[in-house]
C-alpha cells in the first residue's frame, strides 16, 4: 500500500533578486503531521501558497496522490487549506459558513449537514453553531477556520500559522484539533515559528530558513545535530565582536559559539566544567555577566547551530 501522499522536488521561487524558496524538497505520508519551523521570511508561507495554487511562476515539481498537482484540477478537492488570514463570512453563523463552503465541493446536502455538525463538535463550537461569527473570539474564529478547511474531508490539510494572535488556551485547543485530524488519517502540514507547537504534536519537523531546508526529522533525530552538548546562554554588557574574541582566544576546544549579538551569546559546551574558566576570562576582560543559563539540547539550539541566529530574529 502506497503511504506517500505528497512529494515536493526542487521547488524554487524568486521575487526579483529575493529567493523565497531554494530547491526545496520534502515528502509526506498519510496521517503524518509535519511542522514547518522557521522565522518570519523563511519561505514557509510561500511554500503553502504554491501548494494552494495562489503563487505561480515557480520551478520544481509537486506530486500529490501520484499525480502532478497542477495538471489535474480535481486534485484540489482532496486538499484542505487554512490560510493565516480568516476565510469566512462574519455576518453568517458557523453552520451557515460550513454549509456555504462545503457546497462548493458539491457535497449532498444531507451529507454536508452531518459533516458540518460533526466538525463543529470537533472544534468545540457545537453550542455556538447558530451564532454570528462577528460575536466569536479570536480563538473561536481560528477553530472555525480549521473546520472550514476540513469540511470536504481532505486527505491533505495545509495550515499557515494557525495559532497566530490567540491566547494560550486557544492555542492548546487548536493543537489538539490538529493532532486529532492526523490520528484520523489526514496528512497535515502546518507552518509556525513556535518551538513548543512542533514539539507537542509533530511526527516530523522541518527546519527552514531563507528558503532552504536546513534539516528534517523527528525531535530526537534533530537533537542529535547538537549531540550531547549543554547549551549555555550568557547575558551581559558586551559587544558581539569582543565576546567572540575572548572565547576564541581561550583555546578551549569544548566551547562552540552558536550565535552571538551585543549583550547575548548562545554557546554549546562539551562539558559544563569549562564554564568557570570561561567566566574567569570574561571577568579579566572586564565583561559584566548579568545572567547565565544552562539548558539541555533543544530545537532552539539546533536552529542556532544551523543558522547562527535565534528563531525569534
Amino acid at each position: 500500500m502506497e503511504k506517500k501522499i505528497l512529494e515536493i522536488k526542487n521547488l524554487t521561487k524568486t521575487y526579483g533578486e529575493l529567493t523565497a524558496l531554494n530547491s526545496f524538497s520534502l515528502s509526506l505520508e498519510k496521517g503524518e503531521i509535519l511542522g514547518l519551523l522557521g522565522p518570519n521570511g523563511a519561505g514557509k508561507t510561500t511554500m503553502i501558497s504554491i501548494l494552494s495554487g495562489i503563487v505561480k511562476d515557480f520551478s520544481g515539481t509537486v506530486t500529490f496522490k501520484n499525480e502532478n498537482l497542477f495538471s489535474n484540477r480535481e486534485l484540489k478537492n482532496y486538499m484542505g487549506i487554512v490560510p493565516q488570514d480568516m476565510a469566512f463570512y462574519e455576518d453568517l453563523n458557523a453552520m451557515e459558513n460550513l454549509m456555504f463552503w462545503g457546497g462548493l465541493y458539491n457535497l449532498p446536502n444531507s451529507t454536508l449537514k452531518k459533516r458540518a455538525a460533526q466538525l463543529l463538535e470537533l472544534v468545540e463550537l457545537g453550542t455556538r453553531a447558530k451564532e454570528p461569527i462577528k460575536n466569536f473570539s479570536g480563538g473561536m474564529k481560528r477553530r472555525l477556520n480549521i473546520a472550514i478547511g476540513l469540511i470536504h474531508n481532505p486527505e491533505l490539510l495545509l495550515l499557515d500559522e494557525p495559532t497566530v494572535g490567540i491566547d494560550v488556551q486557544a492555542k492548546v485547543n487548536i493543537l489538539d484539533i490538529i493532532k486529532n485530524v492526523g490520528e484520523q488519517g489526514t496528512a497535515v502540514i502546518f507552518t509556525t515559528h513556535q518551538l513548543a507547537e512542533v514539539e507537542q504534536i509533530c511526527s516530523r519537523i522541518v527546519i527552514m530558513d531563507k528558503g532552504t531546508l536546513l534539516a528534517q526529522g523527528t525531535m530526537d533525530e534533530l537533537i542529535r545535530i547538537v549531540g550531547g552538548k549543554e547549551m549555555v546562554d550568557v547575558e551581559g554588557e558586551f559587544s558581539a565582536n569582543h565576546f567572540s574574541e575572548i572565547i576564541k582566544n581561550q583555546n578551549h576546544q569544548g566551547i562552540e559559539i552558536l550565535s552571538v549579538s551585543d549583550n547575548l551569546a548562545n554557546l554549546a559546551f562539551d562539558n559544563t566544567d569549562l564554564i568557570p574558566s570561561m567566566m574567569e576570562q570574561l571577568f579579566k576582560n572586564q565583561i559584566v555577566v548579568s545572567d547565565l543559563k544552562i539548558k539541555s539540547p533543544n530545537l532552539e539550539a539546533v536552529f542556532l547551530k544551523l543558522t547562527g541566529r535565534s528563531l525569534r530574529d
